[in-house]
C-alpha cells in the first residue's frame, strides 16, 4: 500500500517539528557567563603597549596561558595583588613598566595597577600572569 504525497509531507512535518521540540530547550538556555574576565595591559616607558584579553570558566581570550592564569585568579580570589611572587631573581635595570588588570570576577569588580622598575619585576612580583606566562 503506497501513502499519498499528502500523507508524505504531513508525516515529514511532523517528524520536523518533533524534532525542532526536542532542541527548543537546548536552544532556550541563556549562554553561561565566565567566571572571570579582564583585560591586562602592559605599557612600558618605551616602546608599544600591549593589551591582551583573558576569560576563565571557560578559558580563553588572546593570553597565551589562559588556563595557568586563571587557576591563579581561582586560588587569589579573582585579585592579582594577592596572587603570589615568582622566586628567582632580576636585574637593577631602570625600564618602569606600567601594569594592568581590570575586569570582573564572579560579578565583582577587579582592578589592578602598578609600575614596577622593569619588566622582570613586574613579571616575577604578578607570577607572570599579565604576561600570560
Amino acid at each position: 500500500m503506497t501513502m499519498s504525497r499528502a500523507r508524505i509531507r504531513w508525516a515529514a512535518a511532523l517528524a520536523g517539528t518533533a524534532v525542532l521540540a526536542q532542541a527548543a530547550p537546548a536552544q532556550a538556555q541563556a549562554p553561561v557567563e565566565p567566571t572571570g574576565a579582564y583585560l591586562l595591559m602592559v605599557a612600558p616607558e618605551e616602546g608599544p603597549v600591549t593589551a591582551k584579553t583573558l576569560w576563565c570558566g571557560p578559558d580563553g581570550g588572546t593570553l597565551r596561558a589562559a588556563s595557568r592564569a586563571c587557576a591563579q585568579l581561582a586560588a587569589a580570589d579573582g585579585e592579582v595583588a594577592r596572587i603570589p611572587a615568582k622566586e628567582g631573581p632580576c636585574t637593577l635595570e631602570y625600564a618602569p613598566v606600567r601594569v594592568s588588570a581590570d575586569g570582573k570576577w564572579r560579578d565583582r569588580p577587579r582592578h589592578f595597577t602598578r609600575t614596577y622598575p622593569n619588566r622582570c619585576a613586574a613579571m616575577r612580583d604578578t607570577g607572570g600572569i599579565l604576561f600570560g606566562e
